[in-house]
């Protein structure tokens, strides 16, 4: 019989952990699941779970450094299992996480606190009733715009609206689109307009993404507040 080490035993009792969680959403949420094959839409090599969508290569795809400063206040709009805002937060002062799903909001404080990351915090909100307590240098819309689930009220404006209002001045605001807008190109050029008229498009390119398998591509905008 191996023996396990002691990371990998810690790894498995996290893993463990955030399963329960996947089993007690299954269970109790009534609202669509993304990644039912696995529980995970995210996935992060870190801590060894794979999902739908690699943190790490989607950081890497993003090519976003730059834009990053440790001064900076982020927020990450539907931060789902939170994975992605947990790996950036290594590059900013600080970063709110926001996901209306609270079993996505527990995976995401399990493993905040098996990390040691003190500079996130989650809240379980949906995104137009969040009301946080400060404005940010740089707020992430990754695929966040309209979700499938139904549970998104905001039109495009207002979900836009909304995003100006909570940056400072000359703010950063990274977009991905849906998989959706990519599938049919005349879905996504009224939103491009609505983003033109609230900010400068600094970065403007095609992302690869690995889910969903028939939409292997999706736009990804680094904006600034006007």
């Amino acid at each position: 019989m191996i023996k396990m080490s002691e990371t990998d035993l810690q790894l498995k009792k996290l893993h463990d952990k955030l399963n329960s969680h996947i089993e007690e959403q299954s269970k109790n949420w009534k609202s669509f699941v993304y990644a039912k094959q696995n529980g995970f839409y995210q996935g992060f090599d870190e801590i060894k779970i794979q999902g739908c969508r690699s943190t790490e290569k989607r950081f890497r795809e993003y090519k976003i450094e730059k834009f990053f400063d440790k001064n900076f206040s982020g927020l990450d709009i539907g931060s789902n299992c939170g994975f992605f805002t947990i790996y950036v937060s290594r590059y900013l002062g600080s970063i709110d996480g926001v996901e209306i799903n609270p079993y996505l909001v527990k995976i995401a404080n399990d493993t905040k606190d098996f990390l040691k990351i003190n500079n996130v915090n989650y809240y379980t909100s949906s995104f137009e009733e969040f009301k946080p307590k400060h404005k940010y240098d740089l707020v992430f819309s990754l695929a966040n715009d309209e979700t499938i689930d139904g549970l998104t009220k905001f039109t495009f404006t207002e979900y836009v609206q909304k995003i100006v209002d909570l940056l400072n001045e000359h703010g950063i605001l990274a977009f991905e689109s849906q998989a959706s807008d990519t599938y049919y190109i005349k879905k996504f050029e009224p939103k491009l307009e609505i983003l033109k008229n609230n900010f400068h498009i600094l970065e403007q390119r095609i992302v690869k993404s690995e889910y969903p398998a028939n939409v292997p591509k999706r736009y990804f905008l680094i904006l600034q507040r006007k």
